[in-house]
């Protein structure tokens, strides 16, 4: 076998039940370029040696195990591994629509680094809703003309994710880009910040190829995380620095106090969590220290001409009432498990 043209790195942690879904939704597929690399991540259930059924009538597989490191860790040993031209991330949890793979691949025209598309978010098998990065397609060949538009997709927290992306492989390698193993929050982000730093050629595909399946009450989102809220705002001056690095911080300034604005709520209702043990004045004593630090109440203090939601939460924040504010991120905190 060649060369493969596309490298896709999968990380498995305990996901018996769905791995043989993911890996099939690429097995199953009429293109054959590919190389499917399967990084177990210390597992404790079967997904090893499902993994390994799998891989041993399919030569397109490559199966390695490490000792439990992490996603992060995990995906930049892929990336280490990835012999493709281009290379993409399938959690194990998630799988590929029908002709994912011969369209992206058709879509890759000479020179592209990066090319993002859409996803669709299946709910439990309840529901699902199509997210697109763009009602067209878009292609770029020029610096400023992309980062004008990748602030679209920073607002949209279209850029997060690395599984609605394809990159260059030679371009992740040549810049030593890589996740960080240290972050377990907001490390995708971090890694694709890293990704369109300098980028130059860019596709934007209005096209749907992957299946991201939520579960109520999974995942790392759904717990309690004391560090969460600093760990957001490290991350928001990562993208802050990134576009006075472009030369448009100023008038995107608003985009970077809205985010925070909200993940500070977020954060105080994250206290009603049900992994979260705080006492009821350490929650008061977190909502007062975030509150006095000197860059938040600037912020807070700025009346930007925000949506309704964001214009509400900050005239809350506003009161400086660690009490009323408390009780308040309760009542939203039900209204969000309930929605």
């Amino acid at each position: 076998m060649g060369t493969p043209f596309l490298s896709i790195v999968i990380p498995v942690f305990n996901a018996e039940r769905t791995i043989s879904r993911a890996i099939g939704s690429i097995l199953s597929q009429d293109f054959m370029g590919i190389e499917i690399i399967v990084i177990n991540d210390g597992s404790t259930d079967r997904s090893h040696e499902i993994c390994q059924d799998i891989a041993r009538n399919e030569p397109r597989i490559k199966l390695f195990s490490i000792e439990n490191s992490g996603v992060s860790y995990a995906r930049n040993v892929g990336i280490e591994q990835a012999q493709g031209k281009y290379i993409t991330f399938l959690d194990a949890d998630d799988f590929y629509v029908e002709t994912a793979l011969k369209q992206m691949a058709a879509s890759l025209t000479p020179n592209i680094e990066l090319m993002i598309f859409g996803y669709n978010v299946d709910f439990e098998n309840k529901y699902s809703d199509c997210l697109l990065p763009s009602e067209q397609m878009l292609t770029f060949h020029d610096q400023h003309r992309f980062r004008d538009y990748a602030v679209s997709l920073i607002r949209n927290e279209m850029i997060n994710a690395p599984w609605n992306k394809v990159y260059l492989t030679s371009y992740l390698k040549e810049k030593e880009i890589k996740f960080p193993a240290d972050l377990n929050i907001g490390e995708d982000l971090k890694f694709n910040l890293a990704v369109i730093r300098d980028i130059e050629h860019v596709k934007i595909l209005n096209l749907a190829f992957v299946n991201y399946c939520v579960k109520k009450g999974e995942g790392l989102v759904s717990r309690f995380r004391l560090n969460r809220f600093d760990v957001r705002y490290d991350l928001l001056m990562e993208i802050r620095n990134l576009l006075s690095y472009w030369g448009i911080l100023k008038k995107n300034q608003a985009m970077i106090d809205r985010f925070l604005i909200r993940d500070i709520m977020a954060y105080f209702m994250d206290f009603y969590k049900r992994n979260c043990q705080l006492t009821y004045q350490r929650k008061l004593e977190l909502i007062r220290d975030i509150l006095s630090r000197k860059e938040i109440r600037e912020v807070i203090a700025k009346n930007h001409p925000y949506d309704f939601s964001t214009i509400v939460i900050e005239q809350i924040l506003k009161t400086n009432n660690s009490k009323f504010i408390l009780f308040l991120a309760k009542i939203l905190n039900i209204k969000r498990v309930l929605r």
